[in-house]
C-alpha cells in the first residue's frame, strides 16, 4: 500500500499511515486527541454544477421582466407662440395706466384706467388659461395628449406603433424656437397626432425618435411591419 500523511487538528503533528487510514477513526500519537483521516481523493471527473438558491433564481426572473413605465417629459405650449395675443395684453395694460395718469389733468373718473387695464389682464389670463388647456407627456412606453381645462381629454399612443415623426416651423416660429411636432402611426383612432407650439421642437422630435426605436425593439416590431 502507498504511504500517505496527514495532519492532527489538536496538536499539528504530522502523521504518517497508508492507504488503509482512508476514512478510519485513529488517535494521535502525541496528544491521543482522536480525528478522522478524510477519504480517499477522487480523481478527474465531470465538473459540479453550482446550486442556485430560491431567491437568486426568483430575481433572475424578474429581471428578464420589462422595464417599468418611465417619464421622459412633460410639456405645454409655450407662451411665447402667441405674440399677437400677448403684444395685445401689453398694450391695453399701458393704454390703462397712461389713461389713469391722465386722469387728474382731464379731470376723468379714476376708474376710466381700469377699463383698458382690466382688459389686458384678461387676455393674458385667457392666453394662461389656453395654454394650461393642452399638455403632453412622453413616457418609455406611450405618448398622451390632453385637451381642455375643465373638461379634459386624453388620447393616448403606443410608442412601438409610432412611423413617423416630423417638425414644421415657419420663419416666425424659427426665430422664436417652437414648432408643431406631428407624429405618425398605424392606429387606425389616432393616425396622426400634433403637438402644437412645442418649445425647441427638434430636441423634442430627437426624444421621441429615441423612446419609439427603443419601443419597437422591446416589443419586437420590425419597421417594415409598419409599412402599408
Amino acid at each position: 500500500m502507498n504511504p500517505i500523511k496527514f495532519e492532527c487538528p489538536q496538536c499539528h503533528e504530522i502523521i504518517a499511515g497508508d492507504e488503509s487510514s482512508y476514512g478510519q477513526r485513529v488517535k494521535c500519537r502525541k496528544c491521543q486527541a482522536e480525528m478522522l483521516v478524510p477519504q480517499a481523493p477522487v480523481g478527474p471527473g465531470l465538473p459540479t454544477a453550482r446550486l442556485i438558491p430560491e431567491a437568486a433564481a426568483a430575481a433572475s426572473v424578474v429581471a428578464d421582466e420589462p422595464t417599468q413605465e418611465a417619464d421622459i417629459f412633460k410639456l405645454s405650449p409655450v407662451a411665447r407662440a402667441f405674440p399677437g395675443q400677448i403684444l395685445l395684453g401689453v398694450i391695453f395694460i399701458g393704454l390703462g395706466i397712461g389713461v389713469a395718469m391722465l386722469a387728474r389733468d382731464f379731470s376723468w373718473p379714476r376708474w376710466v384706467g381700469l377699463v383698458p387695464f382690466a382688459l389686458g389682464v384678461g387676455v393674458l389670463l385667457l392666453l394662461r388659461i389656453r395654454v394650461k388647456s393642452w399638455g403632453y407627456r412622453l413616457t418609455t412606453q406611450r405618448l398622451f395628449v390632453r385637451r381642455g381645462w375643465l373638461a379634459k381629454r386624453v388620447d393616448e399612443l403606443e410608442l412601438y406603433r409610432v412611423k413617423d415623426v416630423t417638425v414644421n416651423q415657419g420663419f416666425l416660429q424659427r426665430l422664436l424656437d417652437y414648432g408643431t411636432i406631428t407624429v405618425f402611426s398605424d392606429d387606425k383612432s389616432t393616425p396622426e397626432t400634433d403637438l402644437i407650439r412645442i418649445s425647441r421642437p427638434i430636441t423634442v422630435k430627437e426624444m421621441i425618435r429615441t423612446q419609439y426605436r427603443a419601443a419597437r425593439r422591446r416589443e419586437g416590431v420590425h419597421p417594415t411591419e409598419l409599412m402599408p
